[in-house]
Formats: structure tokens, sequence, C-alpha cells
């Protein structure tokens, strides 16, 4: 009796092993036919019976990124290295999704790893640079985007980003004779809108205006120039333009979460607030992560009396950036509104605790200087 139990039961695994990569193998393949939402449920299926199956947390952290879901993809993929802390394409995927959410600061460490594990790894080496530059290394950004064009002179992104980082440094004429090298390589129309693309990083607005508007003559057709150019005229402040622009961007490409947030949050900062409306649900809907677009719509909405509906995407701004003073005050003030009191005293004193915070942290970067 006992052996015969004992084989039942060995039996009985071996079928759950079976069926868990029955189940994985679909999984995967709805992954490849871009049924995420199938394919999420056979994940997590597997993570129910497996939960430390490196493969499953990855591809579900793939699934996360590709819908959207970047905080989500980030804990998946934290997860991962719990298990595997050397895997590179979980290293490259997290550094991914913190590049989308612009924390340069983040990714880098984990491009860092990946070079460091595999020197050869060209993408790695390539985003490493590109962090580097974002957070002021400029010197070891440049050295290794040379090393990099030295393997690969005519290569469109190195030459971007080496460009850009010339452009940072200050060392206009080197930046200069990069971008002709790129034009050479990418043709007049695309290294117009990477040139552009790069003085806007820069922070050189006017240059960045200007090399859009070159694109357009050149190919009014050119994908996203609309919505890069209307970044451009929000930053110079130029409202009217920039509307313009990006409203152009949408009717183009109206599934862009991005540029609906751009045209909705410059609505509501306009006082448009229910033109703004539509757009803003559009940039949650597509970028269901992303706290600014319940933040905007909460002010949108209190601003409109309708504190309720106001109070339900400021608790969630709340929870996706809970150590933000101005997201804490607007959820404050829309609960007062609500007459919930109570709830409305504990969000100002947490705005007060935040705001005590923040010039704490600033008197210490700047080395004891008081705040004024």
């Amino acid at each position: 009796m006992r052996l015969a139990a004992c084989l039942c039961f060995c039996s009985l695994l071996l079928c759950a092993a079976d069926s868990a990569k029955e189940v994985f193998d679909r999984a995967a393949r709805d992954l490849a036919a871009g049924d995420y939402a199938a394919a999420e449920r056979g994940f997590q299926s597997v993570l129910r019976e497996e939960p430390r199956n490196i493969a499953a947390l990855s591809n579900l952290g793939v699934i996360y990124s590709r819908t959207n879901r970047t905080d989500q993809a980030i804990a998946v993929y934290r997860k991962a290295l719990q298990v595997s802390p050397n895997e590179k394409a979980v290293l490259l995927n997290l550094g991914l999704a913190y590049l989308r959410k612009e924390d340069h600061v983040q990714a880098l460490p984990l491009f860092a790893r990946v070079v460091e594990i595999d020197p050869q790894h060209v993408q790695a080496r390539q985003l490493l640079a590109l962090c580097r530059a974002y957070v002021g290394q400029l010197a070891p950004a440049i050295r290794d985007l040379e090393d990099l064009r030295a393997a690969a002179p005519r290569d469109e992104n190195v030459l971007f980003l080496l460009g850009f980082a010339y452009l940072k440094n200050q060392d206009s004429a080197k930046a200069r004779e990069i971008f002709q090298l790129m034009f050479d390589a990418a043709g007049p129309v695309r290294a117009q809108f990477l040139l552009a693309k790069a003085n806007y990083e820069a922070h050189l607005f006017s240059q960045a205006e200007e090399s859009f508007l070159e694109v357009l003559r050149l190919d009014p057709n050119f994908p996203g120039v609309h919505a890069e150019l209307g970044k451009v005229y929000v930053s110079l402040r130029r409202t009217d333009e920039a509307i313009r622009e990006l409203e152009l961007a949408l009717k183009d490409n109206p599934g862009d979460g991005d540029t609906s947030f751009s045209l909705g949050s410059l609505l509501v900062q306009e006082g448009r607030d229910a033109e703004g409306i539509p757009y803003l649900e559009q940039a949650k809907k597509a970028k269901p992560d992303f706290w600014a677009s319940y933040f905007y719509l909460g002010k949108a909405k209190l601003r409109l009396e309708k504190p309720a509906e106001a109070v339900v995407v400021l608790q969630k701004a709340v929870e996706l950036n809970p150590d933000d003073a101005s997201v804490y005050y607007q959820f404050a003030r829309a609960l007062q509104a609500c007459g919930r009191q109570s709830e409305a005293r504990r969000a100002f004193l947490r705005v007060e605790d935040l705001r005590a915070a923040a010039l704490k942290a600033a008197a210490v970067d700047g080395g004891g200087a008081q705040a004024h």
C-alpha cells in the first residue's frame, strides 16, 4: 500500500510538471501572437505552481511593459532578479522599464551590470552611455561612445548619442562634426529629426524648433514630428502652437498616450479643464501606471466641482506617487470638498511632512544653506 501511494504521488507530481510546461508553452505562444491577456493568465498560473520560474517571471514583465504597466513590470523584474541576479535579459528589461519612466539614475547601474557581465553587449553599452550623459557623467559617456563609433562608424544611434553627449558637454564644434557624420549615415530627413531631438534633450529649444520645421519642409508626413515639435513649443511656452502641433500628432496617431497626456495636461494648465479631460482619460487608459494623468484629471474635476470623481483619481495618483506634496495637497482639497474632513486633515498633515522633508533635503544638498 505504501509503495502504491508513493507511486501515485510521484505520478501526480509528473502530471503537474507536464501541466505547468504545457501552460508555459501555451502562454509563450500567446505572447508571441500578441494575446497579452491570455499570456498573462498562463504565466501567472505557472507562477502559482513554480513561484521561482525565472522564464515565467521575465515573460510576465515583458507583458506588463508592452501593456504600459511599467510599475508592475519593474516589480516582477525585481522579483526575477532575486531568483537569478545576473540574468542579462532581466537586467536589460528592468533598465528599459526605468527608462520608460525617464529614471536614468535607476537604469544606469542595471546597464552597467550587463556590460560587466558581457562587455561586448552593444545595446547595453549604448544605453549605459545614454544614462551617463543624462546624469552628467559626460566624460565616460563620450569615451564609451567613441569606442562604439570606432567599431561601427556609420551607426546612426551611436552618432546621435555621441552628438548629444558633446552638446551636453558644451563642445559645439565636436557636436557639429558628429552630426555631419550622422547626416551622411541616416539621410537628410531622419538626420534632421535626430538632430532636433538631440537639441531638445540638450534644452536648445530654438535650435530644435528650427530642425523640426526643416523635417516638416522635407517630409510633411514624417512620423512623430508633430508630437516632438509640440513638446518644443511647450518648453518655449508658446501654448497655441503647442496645442496645434499636439492635435495634429493625435490626428495621425490617436492612441499615443504620451501625446494625449501632453495635450490634456497643457489644456488643464491653461484652465480649459473640460477640453483636457478626454485627452487625460485616453492617457490614463494608455499608461495606467503614470501618476500625472490621474493628478491632472483630479485637478480638472475639482475645478469643475466634481469632487467625488476627483477623489477617486487623486487617490490613484497618491498611490502611484506617494512622496509628492502637490499630489497630496490636491487629494486633501478633494476630500475636504466632499465633506470628508478627518481624512482631509490627515492628508494636509501629510503635505506638511512632505514639504518639511523636501526643505530638509534641499538644505543638505545646498551644503546647509537655508531655504527662503
